[in-house]
């Protein structure tokens, strides 16, 4: 690694490799789920559950909010068994707002599932939606730093390219947290992942075909 890539990262205040395992592999897992919504939606196309669905006075966009709520259900869950579990066996800190936590899963939930759908739209069958959003989950978790050090804690290109990615800013919400920060220190990060699962819905809804 450069040395001008590891410019700023003492800025950034010492890295806690124990606030960082568990939201890490929360982040991932969130994301690994982006192959199971977009499947999913395909194999209710390939199946005729779509054409029913459209015969009924039901919007389109309703029909794709309904499938993310679901799967936002999951993946909250999932950072509910996550953390109770590190808290627990582990002795985690979990800080000091709980309403951060709620708030950052729910923005975590909704920026997993709306790249699901996002898959979903620009795959061509289930199995390519699968495996996309699979490839797709470790590409982001790699550049997201959730594989060995939080990479967005770094300078240069490569701090640059992670906090590009929704893994990143959810593992900065959580870190954060962890340390000790309030509601409002989070606020940013929550809004850039509300953001992009807009988007991503956005996007889905436009391009997918029910057809």
């Amino acid at each position: 690694m450069k040395s001008e890539d590891l410019e700023g990262v003492e800025a950034r205040g010492p890295f806690n490799p124990f606030s960082f395992t568990i939201p890490s592999f929360t982040t991932m897992f969130a994301f690994f789920l982006v192959g199971v919504v977009a499947q999913s939606m395909w194999v209710e196309k390939e199946q005729g559950s779509f054409r029913r669905l459209m015969a009924a006075p039901i919007h389109r966009g309703a029909i794709i909010a309904g499938k993310m709520i679901a799967y936002m259900g999951v993946v909250c869950l999932q950072v509910l068994v996550f953390f109770t579990v590190g808290n627990v066996v582990f002795d985690m800190p979990l800080g000091n707002s709980p309403l951060g936590l709620v708030l950052l899963a729910l923005a975590l939930a909704l920026a997993a599932t709306g790249l699901g759908m996002l898959v979903a739209a620009l795959a061509r069958s289930s199995r390519q939606a699968d495996n996309l959003g699979t490839v797709l989950g470790f590409i982001l978790a790699a550049a997201g730093g959730c594989i060995g050090y939080p990479l967005f804690r770094l300078g240069g290109l490569i701090g640059v390219i992670s906090r590009v990615t929704p893994h990143a800013h959810a593992l900065m919400g959580f870190m954060s947290l962890f340390d000790g920060a309030s509601v409002g220190a989070i606020l940013p990060q929550v809004g850039i992942l509300a953001s992009m699962g807009i988007v991503f819905f956005v996007i889905a809804m436009w391009r997918f075909k029910f057809d």
